[in-house]
């Protein structure tokens, strides 16, 4: 009876390593099954793209770009448009050679305001010239303009504020309010001409 007693307890501590084994043994099989699946995650981050989904992202991305560069050459042509449409309702050319209009030539335009606006708006042209084309295509110097010229944005700035200033002054006694917005578009038809500009 006592031999089997001491048996008892050696079959207990068997039975108990039976689960610690089993739970070992699945503990390491899912040990491996994650590192097996970390491994195909890896690999499939790692394969590099096919040649036909490259060459879509290319061809996508090069009509992107031209479409927004028709986009903006479409914009600036009408602006272009819009403007020389209202100098030629306006008048412009008349105004700008004798002072007024044909159809109202009591109304004179301030023909000293004028000319200050065009001093202006010549010397914002030449330091856009030079910033331009100098800097850029004869220098051909790629740092930014503030480091070439630290006073010529400033500059230019003033130059541009104070004629499109002069300029509505000037044509005040022709338009009154209407001079504001006039003068806005026109010199914005203006600025948009450089878009076609071969250079």
């Amino acid at each position: 009876g006592s031999s089997r007693n001491s048996f008892r307890p050696a079959a207990a501590l068997l039975g108990a390593a039976t689960p610690a084994k089993a739970a070992r043994s699945q503990l390491m099989k899912a040990v491996r099954s994650a590192t097996r699946s970390r491994k195909k995650y890896e690999h499939v981050e790692l394969t590099p793209l096919r040649d036909s989904e490259v060459e879509d992202e290319r061809e996508s991305s090069v009509t992107q770009q031209w479409l927004e560069y028709a986009w903006r050459k479409l914009l600036a042509l009408l602006w272009i448009l819009v403007a020389l449409a209202l100098a030629v309702y306006l008048q412009l050319p008349d105004i700008v050679l004798t002072g007024a209009t044909r159809d109202k030539p009591h109304r004179q335009m301030n023909g000293f305001l004028f000319n200050v606006a065009l001093a202006c708006f010549g010397g914002w042209g030449c330091i856009a010239a030079y910033l331009i084309v100098w800097v850029k295509y004869v220098q051909k110097d790629t740092r930014e303009w503030e480091e070439v010229s630290p006073r010529a944005i400033p500059i230019a700035t003033i130059l541009a504020v104070l004629s499109l200033f002069s300029f509505c002054g000037a044509f005040w006694p022709l338009w009154g309010f209407l001079s504001v917005p006039i003068v806005f578009m026109l010199f914005l038809g203006v600025l948009n001409t450089a878009h076609f500009v071969p250079i």
